[in-house]
């Protein structure tokens, strides 16, 4: 299903920058989140017994934008994810993601409709909640994860692609009693074959931007 990934390719300068500055991007996520499982060491000891897990669900609206090269291949994106996650502890959580953005492919004569579906597993450290003013509070999170995306034209007899894609990612949900609003902004780095003219894969990049509501129940 992955063939397109595996064909050998050269990096232009331009392209070894930009996996240089993710990769940049990755290893700073990586470091905050270690510098917030250690922050909350402390607080965590001296607090009462942690709650048990439990999951979380959201439904998020959003965008993909593409960044680089990939504006001249699909054109900027509304999108909807589904979020559900799983907290063993406050302090982290492990989060699939399901997106659907509904894009066109520029590189193709009358810039088609083109569908993007981005499926993610990652890891989330997550800060203490801080207060912002009334009864508004936040807690940050950073987190790294990967999955697949595929790209699909549904009105053109061509066959989907399908990519490796892995992010970096920093958000926050605000919380005001039982609301919580959840933001969170990835920035992708993955393959991409476009779907006509025989190209080959090439890295590319692109920023999804997602803003989630939930409820939670009372005493939760």
């Amino acid at each position: 299903m992955f063939n397109g990934l595996f064909i050998s390719i050269t990096p232009s300068p331009t392209v070894r920058v930009r996996c240089q500055g993710f990769m940049r991007t990755v290893f700073g996520a990586i470091g905050a989140v270690a510098m917030l499982l250690a922050s909350t060491r402390p607080a965590e000891a001296q607090s009462p017994p942690q709650p048990p897990a439990g999951w979380e669900f959201y439904v998020s609206g959003g965008w993909l934008l593409p960044t680089g090269a990939q504006r001249a291949s699909i054109k900027r994106a509304d999108l909807t994810a589904v979020v559900v996650s799983y907290v063993p502890r406050p302090s982290f959580a492990i989060t699939s993601t399901f997106e659907w953005a509904r894009s066109h492919d520029l590189a193709i004569a009358g810039e088609p409709k083109l569908d993007v579906f981005i499926c993610d597993v990652g890891a989330e450290a997550r800060g203490n909640q801080m207060p912002l003013g009334g009864a508004w509070k936040v807690a940050p999170f950073v987190g790294i994860g990967g999955g697949a995306r595929s790209y699909n034209i549904p009105k053109l007899p061509v066959d989907p692609t399908y990519n490796l894609a892995a992010y970096g990612s920093v958000g926050g949900e605000f919380s005001i009693h039982r609301v919580h609003l959840r933001l969170e902004v990835r920035d992708y780095v993955s393959s991409f074959k476009p779907l006509a003219g025989g190209a080959k894969a090439a890295t590319r990049n692109d920023v999804v931007v997602m803003l989630g509501l939930r409820f939670v129940k009372k005493g939760a």
